[in-house]
């Protein structure tokens, strides 16, 4: 079978239960970096109001685009993961506090494509007991992923840290900012013979609204954990140029391409081409947050786009212990 979903039984469509002229449901396919090999396959559920779904049951058919067919390639549940949308704000004294903005479930399943190409996903859901008709949404699956793929070693990047800055405000926009996960660079956490989470997010500034619920699943690892592994954390940003509304503008290895591009930008830090860091420090993000857990040998054993739970860190970081 092309497509192995590993997450929920592989089982049957469900058909029945559809009423006529039930409002239909939009699929929204969170994961935008999928590629040949093991993923993890996300998406969220829209009304036609565009008000997020929450705890629908769902199943899905994977169909590949072969000429002018689609063909069948494997199916299962998808299963949910819940949390609570929030920003962190920073206050004119300098302190933080943690804005909550309503609830989303994202419905994840892990999925291996064996071959890229044009794919699309048939997903059923059923909400509080009512099975609506099946909805479809095609995406894109590459012959290499953009970020570091399951196996690759990870990047030896040289981000700023704490011992870099005079606060740690600069580099840090957590709700309580936490000293610890910027005291290495991920270049020396991922050659110390420890397995290593990285979380590149902004719980401040994140658009989704997911890296305060992602990061803080990190941070409930940390106590847990610390003794045994390296937690890192990196603002994808410039902090001082979002502070001040100007923009959005990305450090150097979150997208060294988009760095490359914005060398000549009038708003965002003017990057001289020694500044930027060698193109084996790109992890190639176009998108935040994102988790990855890397071995004690310093390959990407797992990773995870936007949002995730503790559960689910918890038990890909219990096989590298």
């Amino acid at each position: 079978m092309g497509v192995l979903i590993v997450a929920g039984a592989i089982a049957a469509a469900c058909t029945g239960g559809q009423e006529e002229g039930d409002v239909e449901l939009v699929p929204e396919i969170v994961s935008s970096d999928l590629a040949v090999g093991p993923n993890t396959f996300s998406l969220g559920l829209l009304t036609q109001e565009k008000e997020i779904v929450l705890g629908a049951q769902v199943h899905a058919r994977f169909f590949q685009q072969v000429g002018d067919q689609l063909v069948l390639r494997g199916e299962g549940d998808l299963q949910p993961v819940e949390a609570t949308l929030s920003y962190t704000e920073t206050r004119p004294d300098g302190t933080t506090r943690t804005i909550e903005t309503g609830q989303i479930t994202v419905y994840k399943a892990n999925v291996e494509f064996d071959q890229a190409g044009i794919w699309s996903v048939e997903v059923t859901a059923t909400v509080e007991g009512k099975t609506y008709d099946p909805v479809t949404a095609a995406f894109q699956v590459r012959g290499q992923s953009l970020s570091p793929a399951i196996g690759d070693p990870a990047h030896r990047s040289h981000q700023t840290i704490l011992a870099d800055v005079a606060d740690i405000s600069e580099i840090d926009t957590s709700d309580p900012p936490d000293p610890d996960m910027h005291a290495m660079t991920i270049a020396e956490a991922v050659t110390s013979g420890k397995p290593t989470v990285i979380v590149f997010a902004t719980p401040g500034f994140c658009v989704s609204r997911t890296c305060g619920p992602t990061k803080q699943a990190v941070d409930e690892l940390y106590p847990k954990y610390k003794d045994q592994v390296n937690f890192v954390h990196v603002e994808p940003y410039f902090l001082e140029q979002a502070r001040q509304g100007i923009r959005l503008c990305p450090v150097p290895i979150f997208n060294l391409r988009w760095a490359r591009e914005r060398l000549a930008g009038v708003d965002c830090p003017q990057l001289a081409p020694e500044q930027l860091p060698p193109p084996e420090e790109d992890w190639r993000l176009e998108t935040e947050p994102w988790v990855f857990l890397v071995d004690k040998q310093g390959n990407i054993a797992a990773k995870f786009e936007a949002v995730v739970s503790y559960q689910e860190l918890e038990a890909a970081l219990q096989v590298l212990l």
